[in-house]
């Protein structure tokens, strides 16, 4: 066991992630909405490890007086506010808000916004950027409150302290924001609801504003926040002291180790982690940190039994050096991988596809899971990178069911129930356990057993904490399986 005792006033916070050694750039940007959240579950890409998740929330008339109490994700990321960030519209009744997660866990493919008071109605617009500090990310913060009735909107300004930052500018019209103001360098993200979402990277510092074209004339409040890019010292300096030595070893020991525990992305503390560093600190010593990038899960929804359904899985090399991919295997029934020949090298920003495909062999739930190993020389640092793989197979007819979500207090589930007449009896449910399932704003179940030719009608029911039940939906839903 290696020692755990670091004697060197300094904090594991300060540890640069995979996002360190590069520009800043924009992964992805989703709308969501409009919807009433916290009941609109926003799907966003499978978010990367080490990077900036930006939330502009935007509520809708009548919620002036509305804040946001919890932004949360399916990869257990921590979402704060931009502090002050909140801009109202007096006279619209409208408010915007900026918040965000740093140093960001991959894999998370659902957000959750949730208002208070909740059920309030919303838009968002969702951004992921790498290579944003994951230290001090937050730079400034500006908003500009009940602004008069123009066709011309002006994001709040911010002045930048850093040359390499992102602005993220978002505006609640009253209107229809039809695209950015000529000239103006932001680049519009979205129109969601007639409103702005914009951002700029900049490469020096200086004062900037984003400013929009308003179909027609309206109010309008704006809130604009800016986050500063990973410093330039080296990503194996991990004390951000400007040299590799004992002590980044020492604190790369301790993280392996888990004393304390290690802030590093997810999957970076193995032995390979700890030997870069190492291999970093001897003279003329490099600071190799290649790294595997590849989505957290595939997941094939519905596939009619023995029938093959594709998808194509994106390897991808990122941190200071070159990977080289030399195995990769595939686990769990129905599922298979092909691809190009292994071993082989990714260059750093390289990709290389793989066709994973999914063959039920009956109807019911499957899952499986992708392997890559990345091997010395030019080992990833978190291998083993693995994927989670689920499928369903389903008959060639099946009955798909979408209901919205209760208004009763305290339901954490519910029962989906089948008979052939209308009148029931609907006795017996068809899920084995609590339908927690949601198809985007909606829950969903499917049923696969079902026969060509024969009428079904559905219930649903909400159970509650205290496993009440609420009488059934009405009227039925009615489904005619088509014949052969």
């Amino acid at each position: 066991m290696r020692s755990v005792f670091l004697a060197v006033a300094t904090a594991v916070a300060s540890l640069f992630p995979a996002s360190a050694w590069a520009q800043i750039s924009l992964v992805h940007v989703t709308s969501c909405g409009p919807g009433a959240f916290p009941a609109t579950v926003c799907t966003i890409p499978s978010t990367g490890s080490g990077n900036l998740i930006v939330v502009a929330w935007a509520s809708n008339n009548g919620g002036g007086a509305t804040t946001i109490a919890s932004i949360t994700d399916s990869a257990a990321n921590a979402y704060s506010e931009a502090p002050a960030a909140r801009a109202v519209d007096s006279a619209a009744n409208t408010m915007i808000d900026l918040w965000y997660a740093k140093n960001s866990n991959s894999g998370a493919t659902t957000l959750t916004i949730a208002p208070n008071p909740a059920g309030t109605s919303g838009t968002a617009v969702i951004w992921e950027f790498a290579g944003v500090s994951a230290g001090t990310a937050l730079d400034q913060v500006a908003i500009l409150n009940s602004q008069a009735a123009t066709s011309a909107p002006s994001g709040a300004p911010v002045t930048t302290t850093a040359a390499a930052e992102v602005l993220i500018s978002a505006a609640n019209v009253q209107g229809t924001v039809t695209g950015m103001a000529s000239g103006n360098p932001f680049t519009s993200d979205s129109t969601a609801n007639g409103d702005g979402w914009a951002h700029l990277l900049t490469s020096s510092t200086g004062t900037y504003a984003a400013a929009w074209t308003n179909g027609g004339s309206g109010t309008y409040a704006s809130s604009t926040a800016s986050f500063i890019a990973a410093g330039s010292l080296s990503a194996c300096d991990l004390n951000q002291d400007g040299s590799v030595n004992i002590l980044d070893v020492q604190l790369a020991a301790n993280m392996v180790d888990s004393s304390p525990p290690c802030t590093a992305p997810s999957g970076w503390c193995t032995d390979n982690y700890y030997t870069a560093v190492v291999n970093a600190a001897l003279p003329g010593g490099a600071c190799l940190l290649p790294v595997l990038n590849a989505p957290a899960t595939v997941s094939f929804g519905n596939v009619i039994v023995s029938n093959p359904s594709t998808q194509t899985v994106t390897l991808s090399g990122a941190g200071t050096g070159s990977t080289t991919v030399s195995q990769a295997t595939v686990s769990g029934t129905g599922f298979s991988l092909s691809g190009p020949s292994l071993p082989l090298t990714l260059a750093l920003g390289q990709s290389v596809n793989f066709t994973v495909t999914f063959t039920p062999p009956a109807a019911g739930n499957f899952t499986g899971g992708i392997t890559f190993v990345s091997n010395p020389p030019n080992g990833a640092i978190n291998s083993p990178v693995t994927e989670t793989l689920t499928g369903a197979g389903v008959n060639a007819h099946y009955v798909s069911l979408t209901w919205q979500a209760s208004t009763s207090q305290n339901v954490v589930g519910y029962n989906v129930y089948r008979a052939s007449s209308s009148s029931g009896p609907f006795t017996t449910p068809l899920n084995s356990s609590l339908i927690t399932t949601t198809c985007g704003a909606l829950f969903c179940y499917t049923d696969s057993n079902v026969v060509a030719g024969q009428t079904y009608y559905y219930v649903a029911t909400a159970v509650n904490s205290s496993n009440n039940q609420s009488a059934d939906s009405s009227p039925p839903a009615q489904a005619t399986i088509p014949s052969p």
